[in-house]
């Protein structure tokens, strides 16, 4: 596939690769992270928008959690991406549907090409540098000036602290979708995933370890599951649906469909792994928006996992 500026998903990964140093075995983003086994428990309020069976019945499900940095030794102490992927389970254990999301209200670009800049311009980037480059000019201020529908973004990016736990923190998806119901009737709708502990932000990274967000979800699961609220927004007619990087009011309908239950880590996290968490995989009841930069994402995925695939998958964590 090639976006409508001309990026190849070959090119795409490329770029990433040039700007992160990712290791060949890891993904090119997200690298560190670890999967979990759990449960969606239906609140059945989603019964008269959707047909899909997985969203409206009691469902087993793999999440995987994970730092957004390309290195695998990302320090969890600073602010950044951190990622949630869900994927939903058949009988036989196959995925089939998955929520990718991240801890940003909106996507950081309205194109492909846009987000790879954005990536190319935050490369190396140290969180007590990221005020300085942005006061001072430089690719990430011309990054800026480019593309004005970034500014809410990178806004949220320098405005808050590092979360403090996996378990406490907000992740939203992002693109918009549809549900569609037995009759063929279709509503616009986004997703976000809430802790039900609250969110909670790192105050303080003193004597915390590079890597302490996975050990901390373990720890939490010891003493019981871990919850988050599956909650939709509903568009109404005339909401985008077609550009990421504009939130929708918030005054538009939410409804929680459920509670996805997180129990323990998966005994196959190694396995999971080496799969692909793909926003596009969608089951029937739910529908692809016309958003671009959500039907490029598949094409780059593949790319990313054909190389890191073939180099051998590393350590879970």
């Amino acid at each position: 596939m090639t976006t409508p500026g001309g990026m190849t998903a070959v090119q795409a990964v490329d770029r990433i690769e040039a700007a992160g140093h990712p290791r060949p075995q890891d993904r090119r983003l997200h690298a560190r992270g670890a999967v979990f086994e759990g449960r969606f428990v239906p609140s059945g309020r989603l019964t008269q928008l959707t047909s899909a069976a997985h969203l409206t019945s009691e469902t087993a499900l793999v999440v995987r959690f994970s730092n957004g940095s390309p290195q695998h030794d990302a320090d969890d102490r600073t602010r950044g991406i951190r990622g949630m992927a869900v994927k939903f389970l058949d009988g036989e254990g196959n995925g089939v549907h998955d929520l990718v999301a991240a801890n940003f209200r909106v996507f950081p670009s309205s194109t492909p090409e846009g987000f790879i800049e954005l990536v190319e311009a935050l490369a190396g980037t140290t969180e007590t540098a990221l005020k300085d480059k942005l006061a001072a000019g430089g690719k990430l201020a011309g990054f800026l000036f480019q593309h004005k529908e970034s500014h809410a973004g990178i806004k949220a990016f320098v405005s808050r602290h590092a979360p403090a736990s996996f378990a406490t923190t907000r992740f939203d998806g992002l693109h918009a979708f549809h549900f569609a119901d037995a009759e063929g009737r279709r509503r616009a709708f986004r997703y976000r995933l809430v802790p039900q502990l609250g969110e909670v932000d790192l105050e303080t990274a003193r004597a915390l370890p590079r890597d302490f967000l996975l050990p901390d979800l373990d720890r939490r699961l010891a003493d019981g599951p871990v919850s988050f609220t599956l909650v939709v927004q509903l568009g109404d007619p005339g909401d985008p649906t077609h550009d990421p990087s504009i939130a929708w009011p918030e005054q538009r309908t939410l409804l929680t469909a459920g509670e996805i239950r997180i129990e323990r880590l998966s005994p196959d996290s190694a396995k999971w792994e080496r799969q692909v968490f793909d926003p596009t995989r969608v089951a029937p009841g739910v529908e692809l928006s016309d958003d671009a930069v959500l039907a490029f994402r598949p094409h780059a995925y593949s790319v990313s996992a054909e190389r890191r695939l073939s180099a051998g998958t590393g350590p879970a964590r």
